[in-house]
């Protein structure tokens, strides 16, 4: 039996999808070594793949999107990273043997230790596919370009991908849009066709979508459901990484105490509730909850935009209110309001904007129609069940081929 190698890049929101399709492929009898840092140890046991741990020297912050806040010091940090990978782990990837490399679609190392073994590729894709027309259709609202990404700059990091590089092997570094969307012979998109922007752009042999893959998180928070009144339920929550903005959960318990509805609020391990000040009666604080089992219950979300809880919003038909921080959580809100599911909060809201926002989604019955569409096109994808089986195909195929070249090495 082949070992499927995965490359991740440590992070919530491009772990989270990835479990549930590890454990469907450990259960049908695959072996999976799951390379990703220390936090996420126990994930990937429970699981069922092998834990191996990244290079010390790929060290994610704890709070907030350090690194990440702009482009030029995002590509920066993957080509670190990348030489990180290649300098401590390629040699006992090589000792593998594997016939194939799955990686995550911001991991380009993965695709160039699929390149430097001259093995196929898979790519976990957690995020909606960008190219250039989408990044143009929906930049309305996005921060400003990075003053960086001049051609100077460009060209002067190109030559350090090359410089760096190429010591592995490498004679073709990516380019600096291929590091930030590295993809594979075969992608895994965890959305729907009908989602994605642009679908028919994308070639359906090379890119599959099998909607969102969420059936197994390990050790979900507890909460108290017990105090849930039967009002219309609201959540409150920006995920993992821009979950610390205070002023922004202050301004939701100013605009929200006191509406029909009752709200649950999810700070996040890195803003203590009690910072927040008095607590409305309808509201629930609390710094993590079970987000899924809290939708399943909610009338709307108030999110941050992020690719997985967008998705599990829609997925239970959820209208959304939301208010994009950074990365691809610009273009995943756009195309939410651009599809009815919900609408886009302007950066600096006037006091009342939430509270209107939230009332719409609440009351509007398009908005809601709108979402459970949106949600059925994800339940219809397949989810873990269908990545699995793709995978596998995937993998059966690259071992067959490679056994056929040992058996006909002259072709």
């Amino acid at each position: 039996m082949a070992t499927l190698v995965y490359f991740s890049f440590p992070a919530h929101g491009h772990v989270n999808p990835t479990l549930p399709v590890v454990r469907e492929l450990v259960s049908r009898g695959e072996s999976v070594i799951y390379y990703t840092t220390k936090p996420f140890e126990d994930a990937v046991c429970q699981s069922g793949a092998r834990f191996c741990a990244y290079s010390r020297r790929i060290r994610m912050p704890e709070h907030g999107p350090g690194p990440f806040a702009h482009v030029s010091t995002t590509l920066e940090t993957l080509l670190e990273f990348s030489r990180a990978v290649l300098d401590d782990h390629l040699a006992e990837v090589r000792r593998l043997q594997t016939p194939q490399i799955m990686f995550d679609s911001f991991a380009p190392w993965g695709q160039m230790v699929a390149q430097l073994l001259g093995v196929p590729s898979l790519t976990s894709v957690p995020s909606i596919l960008i190219g250039p027309e989408i990044d143009a259709r929906y930049r309305a609202g996005a921060p400003p370009d990075d003053p960086r990404l001049t051609p100077e700059w460009c060209s002067a990091f190109r030559s350090r991908c090359q410089t760096g590089l190429r010591a592995f092997g490498l004679e073709r570094p990516p380019s600096p849009p291929q590091f930030l969307q590295a993809y594979g012979d075969l992608n895994i998109v965890y959305t729907s066709r009908l989602f994605q922007p642009l679908a028919e752009a994308f070639d359906a042999n090379r890119f599959q979508f099998v909607g969102p893959c969420f059936g197994f998180r390990p050790d979900p928070p507890p909460f108290p459901f017990e105090q849930l009144d039967g009002r219309p339920l609201v959540l409150v929550a920006l995920g993992t990484v821009y979950g610390n903005d205070g002023r922004f959960f202050r301004a939701c318990l100013q605009d929200l105490a006191g509406c029909p509805w009752q709200l649950v609020i999810a700070t996040g391990n890195s803003l203590p509730p009690e910072t927040l000040g008095p607590i409305p009666e309808n509201c629930i604080l609390r710094s993590r909850v079970p987000q899924i089992e809290i939708l399943r219950r909610a009338a709307a979300f108030v999110t941050h935009g992020g690719m997985n809880s967008v998705q599990e919003a829609l997925y239970h038909g959820v209208p959304m209110v939301m208010a994009p921080q950074g990365a691809d959580q610009f273009w995943i809100s756009a195309r939410v309001q651009e599809l009815g599911a919900g609408q886009v909060l302007k950066p600096c809201s006037e006091p009342g904007a939430i509270r209107e926002a939230v009332a719409q989604a609440v009351f509007n019955p398009g908005y809601a129609a709108a979402a459970r569409r949106i949600g059925a096109s994800l339940r219809a994808a397949g989810g873990h069940g269908k990545a699995a089986g793709l995978i596998q195909s995937f993998v059966r195929r690259a071992a067959g081929g490679r056994r056929s070249e040992e058996l006909c090495p002259s072709r």
